[in-house]
């Protein structure tokens, strides 16, 4: 816009409306003039509705202008009520804060006065009344009232013991005075409990000794006595908390007391069980010993059984009179654990451990039962005596009672320890039973030309039968397997040893046939017993038993086959260091000498020379291992893989000839010759 210039730039909207208008006039340019008359006609007329409307509206603003003032009294209206209401909440405020603190005040005091009175009250605590007193000092213990009354005021004692008066209270003198007469009157019952349970422990053991004297040879539980000592428990109990000194000299005492009795019971029930033993006289020699019970007799001999003794009573074996003793042992042991654990406020024994308290367990009751072991070690070494297996009988139960108390619900620790003291007898005797029996092994001589089945071999599956009759179903521990594989690994290793070693200075097949055939019994056998420890010696017996069968064989064909293996084993030796064309040019090897050999084996000879071996087969095994078949058929098979091989070497090293007798042949010679020997 230039200076000076009154006009006005266009808006847009006014762009567009004065384009819509000049759009609909029909006029043209050149009437200008009559568009600018219309529209100023237009602009009064808008001019003086505006000026109307403006008259209008003022009525309207009028009443506008009355509602705001209106409006603006109320407002001075409501301000002043919320000035007042202000005011008023001020006033509450004050009063409701004046009222809290008065509360507080009021808490305060009521506070101090209820800790006024609980010290009070505690102090009044300290004060026993003079019936508890009469009662603590001079009370009947004898009876069950005056029982009852002493368990009445011991409680009471205890919690005036018990009363803690905290800050400067203590210091008083009234409290100071209170506190002397309670540690009197804790002092002197806890003396006349303790000499009165004392003496009450002294004159039980006495009754039941005397009681003991008229009765049976059991091993009693004295549950009846338990029972009757349990009504002292609370008094006892109240001794371990407020006296531990008396309360350790009552556990002394009650080990001396009953200590004695248990001493004599345990006596008197060894010395009844032996009156129930059945005697029996063992066999003194070794059980493998050659002069000892034969085989027959060893399993057929049945076991002793049990007679009525004197009083009546079943005569048992010496290793059931054994498992009997564990059973009654255990049960007093177990009731007197259980009983001691209740009473002198001691762990019961769940799992194992090594707290002080537990141990304690373990030294009363070895206290207790002091001598037990030595009785069952004197039963063990009497069991020896009769019968060398008995020990391990007794081995397997001692495991078993171990185990149920090492891994079942009723843990103790001294029955472990004394069945861990028993066991270790019972392993000496056992290890020397198995050292005698390898010695015996060792320093028998056989000669093996009439020994067919030897002793030894024949009588070691009964010594298993025996062992894992023993043993029975049960489920062993390592340390009983341990000590059952480790006696059968000592016997068969002396066994093998000893079965190699036979026949050094005699003729080779002896030494082949015992071998062979005592490893077969060994492995057929013990295979059949299907004992775990023994797979691997099985598995070696029959590799044995193989091995000894095939150098059996092959020393029966060189035997009766001897011109033709001799000039084969020849050739062999000859091709270490010549080429096969070059045998036939070896003088002792020519085609002649082929030849003269070829005329010689024919048909007549094979079957000759098979005779042979197979009578000797039949007459030197023993017709109790039936092995002459099996023996016969390997000898069959190693002549004819030989004389194949025989068959290899002239068509290797001579041209154009051969054997008089095929391979595939030597079946049917075989089967004609044992048709008849063996089926005639």
């Amino acid at each position: 816009m230039n200076a000076g210039d009154t006009s006005q730039v266009l808006l847009p909207s006014e762009e567009r409306d004065l384009s819509l208008l000049w759009g609909s006039s029909s006029l043209d340019v050149s009437d200008i003039d009559g568009l600018s008359d219309r529209l100023s006609k237009q602009l009064a007329n808008y001019e003086v509705e505006n000026i109307e409307g403006v008259i209008e509206s003022e009525v309207f603003v009028q009443d506008i202008l009355t509602l705001v003032e209106g409006a603006g009294t109320q407002l001075t209206e409501s301000s002043e009520w919320l000035n007042h209401y202000n005011l008023q909440l001020t006033h509450m405020r004050q009063y409701i804060e004046h009222i809290e603190a008065k509360n507080q005040r009021m808490e305060t005091i009521a506070g101090n006065e209820r800790a006024l009175l609980a010290e009070l009250q505690t102090m009044a605590s300290l004060d026993i009344p003079d019936q508890i007193k009469l009662v603590l000092l001079q009370g009947e213990l004898g009876t069950s009232s005056g029982l009852a009354a002493a368990n009445k005021a011991s409680i009471v004692l205890s919690r005036a013991i018990k009363v803690e008066i905290k800050g400067d209270l203590e210091d008083l003198l009234g409290v100071k005075e209170q506190r002397k007469i309670i540690d009197m009157l804790r002092t002197k019952f806890s003396e006349r409990v303790s000499q009165y349970i004392l003496r009450v422990f002294e004159k039980l053991a006495e009754d039941a000794s005397k009681d003991h004297e008229s009765a049976s040879g059991d091993l009693q539980e004295h549950t009846d006595l338990h029972a009757r000592l349990r009504g002292y428990l609370p008094l006892v109990h109240w001794i371990a908390e407020m006296d531990s000194q008396k309360f350790a000299l009552l556990m002394k005492a009650y080990s001396k007391a009953f200590r004695s009795l248990y001493k004599k019971e345990i006596k008197h029930f060894f010395a009844e069980l032996d009156k129930n033993i059945i005697k029996e006289q063992r066999d003194q020699k070794a059980f493998f010993s050659a002069t000892s019970k034969g085989v027959e007799e060893l399993s057929k001999a049945p076991p002793p059984s049990p007679a009525a003794s004197s009083k009546g009573m079943k005569r048992r074996t010496i290793d059931r009179i054994f498992r009997s003793a564990l059973g009654a042992a255990e049960a007093a042991v177990m009731s007197e654990q259980i009983f001691l654990c209740d009473f002198f406020l001691l762990p019961k024994q769940d799992k194992p451990s090594t707290s002080a308290l537990q141990s304690e367990v373990e030294g009363l009751l070895a206290e207790l039962f002091e001598g037990i072991v030595p009785y069952f070690n004197d039963l063990v070494e009497r069991a020896d005596k009769m019968d060398q297996f008995y020990p391990l009988a007794m081995l397997v139960d001692t495991d078993q009672y171990a185990s149920c108390h090492e891994e079942g619900p009723e843990y103790s620790s001294f029955m472990i320890k004394m069945l861990y003291e028993i066991q270790m007898t019972i392993k000496v005797l056992f290890n020397r039973f198995l050292d005698g029996q390898i010695e015996t092994i060792r320093a028998t001589q056989a000669h093996v030309k009439q020994c067919g089945l030897l002793p030894f071999i024949a009588k070691f599956p009964l010594f298993v039968d025996r062992v894992e009759g023993l043993r029975g179903d049960k489920t062993a521990r390592d340390a009983l397997v341990s000590v059952i594989d480790t006696a059968y690994h000592k016997v068969v290793m002396a066994l093998f040893s000893w079965l190699d070693s036979l026949g050094a200075s005699e003729h080779q097949k002896f030494r082949y046939i015992a071998r062979l055939e005592n490893y077969h019994h060994f492995g057929d056998e013990l295979g059949a017993r299907r004992v775990p420890a023994l797979d691997h010696y099985v598995k070696t017996a029959y590799e044995q038993f193989q091995t000894n069968m095939d150098n059996y064989a092959s020393y029966l064909i060189n035997r009766n086959f001897k011109p033709l293996c001799e000039f084969f084993r020849e050739i062999d030796a000859l091709l270490q260091t010549l080429p096969p064309e070059d045998i036939q040019f070896q003088s002792t090897h020519s085609n002649q000498a082929l030849a003269k050999l070829a005329d010689k084996a024919g048909p007549s000879f094979i079957e000759r020379g098979l005779a042979r071996a197979l009578k000797n087969v039949v007459k030197n095994l023993s017709p109790q291992e039936g092995l002459v078949p099996d023996v016969w058929a390997a000898l069959q098979q190693h002549f004819e893989d030989q004389y194949t091989h025989y068959e290899d070497l002239v068509a290797r090293c001579y041209k154009n000839q051969r054997l008089p007798l095929a391979a595939k042949d030597l079946g049917s010679i075989a089967r004609k010759v044992e048709e008849k020997i063996i089926k005639r």
